[in-house]
């Protein structure tokens, strides 16, 4: 996929979103590698929409990703961990029908301003999390909105990645029968993450605010 991190300032949310909505569009097919990278293009997709829900106004596109995401959810699982048995095709085959009712998002005028509210939002958040699903969801979250800005999120990436072998590693050991052992430490984990998100509010860019009030 075209990179748009050259657009550094000038890059614009909607962009971040439709591109990856053309490469779901593109690449989606019923094998376990493109299913993968269909739902983490479809995520980034769907991130921004939800988020610049108050320019757009169009929920159809929030409530049908959702329900993709939902089936492609279920889907990975199953060709990682192995179980919860499904009607795989089926499943994929919805997928197949609705996607090109999924359209892009036209200019939003104020929508790098509308994501970083939120990118401060997530951070705040962050402190009052304190079980490994939801802070790996935010960090998950705030790693795409900080993405769809041209921030360097490659630390940040890299925390919820390995909190995702985790999940991964777990959701195995129940198919197979065995009690799941955690071995990554949250506390420890949710702090890496809160200081990465901080160090790309901290960053030089457009909206001096921020640093008011994350210091």
């Amino acid at each position: 996929m075209r990179s748009l991190r050259s657009l550094g300032e000038d890059l614009r949310p909607e962009d971040y979103a439709n591109e990856h909505l053309r490469s779901f569009k593109g690449e989606f097919k019923f094998d376990e590698r493109s299913v993968h990278d269909a739902r983490v293009d479809l995520r980034k997709y769907y991130v921004i929409v939800e988020v610049t829900y108050p320019l757009h106004r169009r929920y159809e596109l929030i409530s049908l990703g959702k329900r993709i995401l939902r089936r492609l959810g279920v889907v990975r699982d199953y060709d990682v961990h192995g179980c919860p048995k499904i009607e795989r095709d089926s499943m994929l085959g919805y997928v197949s029908s609705k996607a090109d009712n999924l359209g892009e998002l036209p200019k939003l005028y104020g929508s790098r301003f509308v994501v970083m509210e939120n990118l401060v939002g997530a951070y705040k958040s962050l402190a009052s999390l304190n079980d490994f699903h939801s802070v790996r969801k935010a960090l998950r979250r705030a790693r795409v909105m900080a993405d769809s800005l041209g921030f360097d999120t490659s630390t940040l990436k890299e925390i919820v990645t390995k909190m995702g072998d985790e999940r991964d590693r777990i959701g195995k050991e129940i198919c197979e029968g065995r009690t799941p052992r955690f071995e990554l430490n949250l506390s420890q984990v949710k702090t890496e993450g809160v200081n990465a998100l901080r160090e790309i509010l901290l960053s030089d860019h457009e909206f001096k605010h921020v640093r008011r009030l994350i210091s």
